[in-house]
């Protein structure tokens, strides 16, 4: 198995690590809003799953082969995303958790990444998934993973700024206004 592989698997492993810290803050800080979450954990977790079905089973099958050469593009897609996945978590502190809750004090914040996107954990998590299937080697589990995660993650943003919007209101409206929500000055 080429190193690509290795490195891939193991990007995908960190991504977890994130995920189980920020799973253990989120409980600390109290209850979830599950009405504000709209079932986008769920969905984002049957995704997850569904990405690594779909990443093994195409594998084995050796369908949709890349190059070694171009799955190291995948292994730069998934430490990018790592990093501004780690960003965004350190600019946030306390108010970053894995589920869809503000908490008394919270307010809008505009720097670190923020400046330019509205969610670069999700963002990030999107670059480690779709790069994780390229650095595997699979460009059919890129399409189809990747679709697969930006429809996950657009209900998670959908649900999440209906929260947001909610509880800040026009202060989050006019941060909308400005910024993208993925990618700057595209989307």
């Amino acid at each position: 198995m080429p190193i690509t592989n290795w490195l891939a698997i193991a990007g995908l492993l960190l991504w977890l690590g994130f995920e189980i810290a920020l799973r253990r803050r989120a409980a600390a800080d109290g209850p979830d809003d599950r009405g504000g979450d709209r079932g986008s954990t769920l969905l984002l977790v049957a995704a997850y799953n569904v990405a690594i079905v779909l990443i093994v089973v195409l594998g084995l099958l050796g369908v949709g082969w890349l190059p070694v050469e171009v799955r190291w593009v995948g292994v730069g897609m998934m430490a990018a995303g790592l990093g501004l996945r780690a960003w965004g978590m350190i600019t946030l502190g306390a108010y970053y958790t894995r589920t869809l809750h503000v908490t008394g004090g919270q307010h809008v914040v505009t720097s670190g990444p923020y400046r330019m996107i509205r969610h670069p954990g999700y963002a990030g998590s999107l670059l480690v998934w779709t790069g994780c299937c390229v650095g595997c080697g699979n460009w059919m589990a890129f399409a189809v993973v990747g679709a697969l995660m930006l429809v996950a993650y657009g209900w998670r943003i959908r649900s999440e700024e209906l929260l947001l919007v909610d509880r800040f209101g026009d202060e989050y409206a006019t941060y909308r206004g400005h910024t993208a929500r993925l990618v700057p000055f595209v989307y």
